[in-house]
Order: C-alpha cells, then structure tokens, then sequence
C-alpha cells in the first residue's frame, strides 16, 4: 500500500470518528447488511402507515450501523412529520454528514434546518445540494428562505425566483417569495405572487391565507375575506385562516365575526400567541376592557416575551385611566424588543417631559438606523418628532415629523393606491350631487326607530375622540368607540341610495347594529366616533331616523399640523402624509359637511374644540342640551371617563382639559410648505 493511499485512509478514519464519535470501531460487513434489511423492513413499515414501527426499525439499524445515512434520513423524516422538528434537525444533521452525495439529504436538511431557526446551517446545506445539482429547485428555495433569515433580501430573492424559473407554478417557492415581498411592505408583489401559488395549486391553505393576509394590506377588503373563508373550507383545523379572518372582520367593522374568529383559532391551537393578542385586541376595541385586560394577561403568562402584549395591555390600562401601569408595561415592551417603535411612541407621549438622557438618546439612535423594520423606524421618527418638540427645537421636530410621513407615503405608493385628490374630489361632488335634499327625505322614514344613536364626526384630531370621552362621562351614555362600519355597507357608494326601499335600509340598520359592540337599549344612547361617518351622513340618518349628528371642527392649520404629527396607519388615512393633500381633503370635508347641514338642519351640531378646552361647561351645556340629556358635570372631566380610546388621542384625553393645543400651528408654520411636506 502506498503512503498516499494509507493517508487518504487515514483521513477517511478520522473523518469516520467525528462524525459518529468516540472510537466505535467499523461495523462489519454482516451488522451493515442487517441495518440495510432493518431500514427495507422501515420503508415497507412506512409504505403500511406505520410510522412508530418503522421508527422501531430504524433505530435498530441505526445500532447495528450508525453509519447508514438511509437511516438516519428516513428517521428526520418520521420526526419531522410528527411535528417533532429539534429531533428531526438532529436525525438530518447525522444523514448530511455521513453522505456527501445525495441531494435530497442535504436540500431536506436545509429546509429542516430553516425550520429549526439555524439559517447559516440551512444555507451551507442547501448551497452542498446545489453544488451537486445546480437545477435542484427545491435546493433554491430552500437557499432563499435561508438568506432572508440572515437579512440577504436581495440573494433570497434571486435563489426563490430560480427555483420558481426551475419549476413554474413552484407552491413552496412563491409561498416563500410572496413572504419575503410582504416583509419588505411591497403587498402588490406579495399578493401577485400569493395569487400565482393559488393558481399552481387551488387546495393550498396556506397560499389562500396568506392571500387574504396581503389583499387586507392593500384594502381590498371583500376579496381577503373571500380568500380566507375559501381557505377554510379547505381545511377548517387550519388556525392561521381563522386569524386571518379575524383581521379582515376587524377591519371591515365586524367586530362580534372578529371576536368568534379569534377565538376559533386559539380554540384549535391553544398555544397560538398571535390569535390570543388579536382577540385581546378586538375585546378592547369591543370596549370590554376588563376581558381585553385578563386575555393580554394569559398571553403574557404563557408568552412572558411577546412585546406586543405588553404593549397591547399597556393600551388597555391606559384606557381604564391607568397611567403609571400604562407605562410600565410600554417600559416592559421595550426592554423585551428595545427596537419596539410604538411601544416608545406611547412612552414619549406619556411624559415626553420625564424621559432620560438614555432615553431621548436611545430615540435618536434608532431614528437614524436603516437596519430597523421600516413600521418601526417610522415610529422612532414620530417619537423623536414629539421629542424635540418638547425641547423647543421646532426645526429638528418638523424634519423628523416630514421624513416619518415621507417613508409613511413611500409604503402607500407601494400599494399602488396612492390618495388622489382629484378623485376624492369628484367622489365628494358625487356624493352632494347624488344624495340631494330630496332624494335623503325620500328615504327618511325607512330605518330603525327605536335606536338613539350619537354620531361624531369631523376631521381626524378635530376633536372627536374629547366630545366622546364628554359624552362617555354622562349616565345615559355609552361609546362604540372608531368602529368604521357605514364605509363598509354598500359596495356602490352613493348611487344606489336613492332607489332603495325601506326594507334595504332596515336591513343595513340591522346589519350595523349587530356589528356594533354596544347596542342602543333601555334608554342609553351610542356614540359612534368614526370621522369619516361625515360622508355618509344621508344614509345614517335614513338608518337611524332619531341619531343625532355631532360635528366637530377645529382650526385647520392645527389640525393639518396634528395629521401631520400623528403616525396613522389604518385605511383611508393616506392623505395626513402631505399638508398639499391634507389641504385638499380639508376643502372636501367642509364642502361636504356643509351640505349635510343644509338638510339635515337642527339634527345636526357642530362643536368647535377651541370652544369646549375654553369652556368646558358652557360647551358641555350646548352639546347635553341639543342632544336632549339631563345637565351632568362629570362631562367636564372626560379624563375620568373609563370608555375605550383607541386614536391617537389616547393619552391626551386621559388628562384634564388643556388649552395648550390651540395655535400650535405657529410654532411650525414656516417649516412646513404645501408643495414639500
């Protein structure tokens, strides 16, 4: 025998020892023979469906043979398919090295390896299987899922794009990629490409939900719940559709469809954290602030790190008028995700006055930094804004508060639904052309007679959320809080009013009510505080014959700087990112307002909020008096209220009333131009 040939022997023997350990000596030619019948018997085992005995003859090989990849592999693949995944990393890890050369081991082993949250590992894996067959789909894939784990968007992309060019119509592979286009904020793309896994494959749930999950993004709500509700028809068991559903409903108004969809998710996977935080959420927004408070509290004793809990039960004391415990539980949020954006909005918000040096720092740091999630990074900047404001540096606060709504409007433009304002115009002319005052009388009588309904609506940060917190201190009075259920009503939006009969409005009116939290009875009157309501103000009083309107207004350079100021994300909000559009909307507001005062006369008030923080009583007094209730001084207190806020109001109306608000517009007025911001 050669020296070369001993060597290369020699290499072969220690490479032998490390991969099996210690100085187990060579399996003769009589065990290996018996381990290659005990994995056939294995295979037939499987083939019968019998995975626990062929788990039970695997490892028999396995004893006879620790070198036999076959088992090995056959055993990651029994584990990984009972859910087992960290046995099934081990098992795969010991088949890789043990054979260089086959591929499906070593793609199987990154997919496993992705699963088990070890990307590095994944990615050596399923680069070895490339390298043994460049035109392994599933070895690119793989490759690409592990690369976006490491933050290699660009690399993730091209890999998960070659395995779908290797294999059109690649489920797993547009799964993946329509993933990686939603985390970027890109969910045209991540829709299209969910779309393209649907069309591959129609059965998929998972491609259906996450469907639905991308086309709630980009506002089409109609189509997301189709999706999701097709998702689960498919497969009822499947938790992440009947989340994804809770979503839409919330989104459309439907808060009870939200809450049992919520609960039918935690209902099949009880420890599904993500679900028991939305049906935390959807209580609170229901206005159950004591079951929101015990259901963030389950989350957090069985997830004690879910920061968004936290963040989410901060929320809730919040709105119980809990402040110091509000802020204890943000604190909480940021010391488990110091990276938590809104959880350091609300902290700045709570006492910009009372941060720390570390604190104010802390801000600007992750202001600056790019490697931040960009929902995160825009939160920092709006905090950061609020910050410098409460130093005196006006200028410093107005480039943060522009670069915030700047990156805010990159992610609209995204969506490829940017705010147009010469549509919205022409949708607002449509709405006073089309509902006339002789086509709202036509329709006057035809809803429900017996709710009392309070609608408040104006411009956002005009001062709704202050009139309903008045009105919420009131004994005969109980909020429904921003619920947003009108807009979601009719699928064409002004022009089949007019034709209705009165069993549709009655049918509309039913259908609002059962989705409203708190139903009008015995006497108590409802508040709606959705702003937008303003432009459905003809068919709300059709709905509702006794509601009542109560519109607030305020001067419009404080509230262009409010929108501007306030990091909104929610639909239909797209234009506070520019003063140009904020301007425009404004014009389309009063236009419309105006109109609606015009016929619905004294059914309607407006409440100025220069006039309620001047005089509190006196504005109290008018707006009690033209809603027909009993004088009760508690509504000078609205801070005291314990009904749910869920705006950017949140912590402004948990403190006495304030004047400091009015003119602030003057601080900023030469830092903000129409054309630029």
């Amino acid at each position: 025998m050669s020296d070369e040939t001993e060597n290369t022997l020699n290499r072969r023997e220690r490479r032998r020892r490390e991969r099996i350990g210690g100085d187990v000596p060579v399996s003769d030619a009589k065990a290996r023979n018996a381990a290659k019948a005990r994995v056939r018997a294995a295979e037939s085992r499987l083939e019968a469906g019998d995975a626990a005995a062929a788990l039970e003859k695997l490892k028999e090989a396995q004893r006879l043979d620790p070198e036999s990849a076959r088992a090995w592999f056959l055993t990651a693949m029994i584990e990984f398919n009972a859910g087992r995944i960290t046995e099934a990393g081990d098992a795969i890890l010991r088949a890789a090295n043990l054979d260089d050369d086959d591929t499906a081991i070593h793609a199987n082993c990154a997919a496993i390896m992705n699963l088990c949250d070890r990307p590095m590992e994944a990615e050596a894996s399923a680069r070895h299987a490339i390298g043994i067959d460049p035109d392994m789909p599933e070895a690119h894939c793989n490759l690409g899922v592990a690369l976006e784990a490491q933050g290699k968007v660009t690399e993730a992309r091209d890999s998960l794009s070659r395995a779908i060019e290797l294999r059109p119509g690649y489920s797993e592979a547009l799964i993946s990629l329509g993933n990686l286009w939603f985390r970027a904020g890109d969910y045209i793309s991540a829709a299209e490409t969910f779309a393209g896994a649907v069309r591959a494959q129609p059965t998929n749930v998972m491609a259906r939900t996450n469907l639905g999950v991308a086309l709630r993004h980009v506002g089409e709500l109609d189509a997301a719940e189709q999706q999701c509700l097709e998702a689960l028809q498919l497969d009822r068991g499947y938790a992440e559709a009947h989340n994804a559903l809770g979503n839409v409903r919330l989104q459309l108004g439907d808060l009870p469809g939200a809450i049992s969809a919520f609960e039918d998710a935690v209902g099949i996977r009880d420890t599904y954290a993500e679900a028991r935080a939305n049906l935390a959420g959807a209580l609170f927004k229901s206005g159950d602030l004591e079951a929101a408070e015990g259901a963030y509290l389950d989350v957090l004793e069985r997830h004690s790190e879910f920061a968004e809990a936290a963040m989410g039960l901060g929320v809730v004391l919040l709105a119980m008028g809990r402040l110091d415990d509000a802020n204890r539980r943000f604190r909480r949020a940021v010391e488990i995700r110091p990276a938590l954006g809104e959880a350091w909005m609300n902290i700045v918000d709570a006492d910009a006055d009372g941060l720390s040096d570390e604190d104010r720092d802390e801000i600007r740091a992750r202001a600056a930094d790019a490697r931040l999630a960009e929902e995160d990074r825009i939160a920092f900047l709006f905090a950061l804004g609020k910050v410098e404001e409460t130093a005196g540096n006006f200028e410093a606060a107005a480039e943060a508060y522009k670069t915030a709504n700047t990156r805010r409007r990159r992610q609209i433009d995204a969506t490829g639904t940017p705010f147009d304002a010469d549509t919205f115009d022409e949708e607002i002319d449509t709405v006073i052309k089309t509902l006339t005052d002789d086509a709202v009388k036509l329709i006057q009588d035809f809803g429900d007679h017996e709710a009392e309904m309070i609608f408040i609506c104006g411009m956002p940060r005009s001062g709704t959320t202050l009139v309903e917190q008045m009105l919420a201190a009131h004994p005969s009075v109980r909020t429904a809080g921003e619920v947003d259920i009108v807009s979601g009503l009719l699928d064409a939006y002004p022009d089949q009013v007019p034709d209705m009969a009165a069993e549709e409005i009655r049918a509309l009116s039913d259908t609002y009510l059962a989705r409203l939290p708190v139903r009008p009875a015995d006497g108590l009157r409802v508040t709606d505080k959705t702003p937008q309501n303003v432009f459905f103000l003809g068919l709300i009083t059709a709905m509702f014959p006794r509601a009542k309107i109560v519109h607030c207004v305020r001067n419009a350079d404080d509230v262009a700087l409010s929108c501007l100021q306030q990091n909104f994300r929610a639909a239909g909000l797209d234009w506070t990112t520019r003063l140009n559009d904020i301007r425009r909307y404004q014009a389309a507001e009063a236009r419309v307002a105006q109109h609606w005062q015009a016929i619905l006369g004294d059914r309607m008030l407006d409440v100025a909020y220069e006039d309620v923080v001047a005089d509190p009583s006196a504005a109290g007094r008018r707006l009690l008096d033209f809603l027909g209730l009993e004088w009760d001084d508690a509504v000078t207190r609205p801070h005291e209220a314990k009904g749910t806020v869920l705006t950017a109001s949140n912590w402004q109306v948990r403190k006495p009333i304030y004047q400091n608000a009015v003119g602030r517009w003057q601080s900023y007025a030469r830092y903000f131009d129409a054309d630029d911001s």
